[in-house]
């Protein structure tokens, strides 16, 4: 009897927890199938621009940051491959450099210097960071003409067969 009594137990515990398991993607920032939210973002000279000006046309959203090597990388690889094929495509690169000259120096050393490049001067401290959770790394999205995530983390390999 002791048995039975465990055994019931534990199939309901079983049960109650299995309810609370979140079967959903996890609320860490914006994922594919959501609307981008209309950000504002300022370049270098202080020109602002919302993203949601651009709809109407498909743009590739990347956040970096210099001391990032990963998204550095990221950044100028999305840049030449556009660049390169595909001119009817936005690129909206955003760095998270809290220092302008830092920023300006790693757009030449990536031989980046004439790229349209937005600053986020609050680096981590930003709401722009804090919005899209990027505590566990810097993302890249693809973004469709209505404003729609339709990929994320790209890499040129995943534009080449989106596009």
């Amino acid at each position: 009897m002791k048995y039975v009594n465990f055994c019931l137990a534990a199939i309901l515990s079983l049960a109650l927890s299995s309810g609370s398991v979140k079967r959903d993607l996890p609320s860490i920032g914006y994922h594919p199938g959501e609307m981008i939210p209309d950000i504002v973002l300022t370049d270098s000279e202080g020109e602002r621009l919302t993203l949601h000006e651009l709809k109407g046309k498909k743009v590739v959203l990347n956040f970096w940051a210099s001391y990032d090597a990963q998204s550095r990388a990221a950044n100028v690889q999305l840049y030449n491959f556009l660049s390169r094929n595909n001119a009817d495509v936005t690129f909206l690169s955003v760095s998270f450099d809290e220092n302008l000259n830092v920023l300006e120096r790693t757009l030449a050393m990536d031989h980046l210097e004439k790229i349209s490049c937005y600053l986020e001067a609050e680096g981590t401290a930003s709401e722009l960071f804090k919005q899209f959770r990027f505590s566990n790394g810097f993302k890249s999205y693809l973004i469709d003409e209505k404003g729609v995530i339709t990929a994320m983390n790209i890499d040129p390999a995943l534009l080449r067969n989106l596009l």
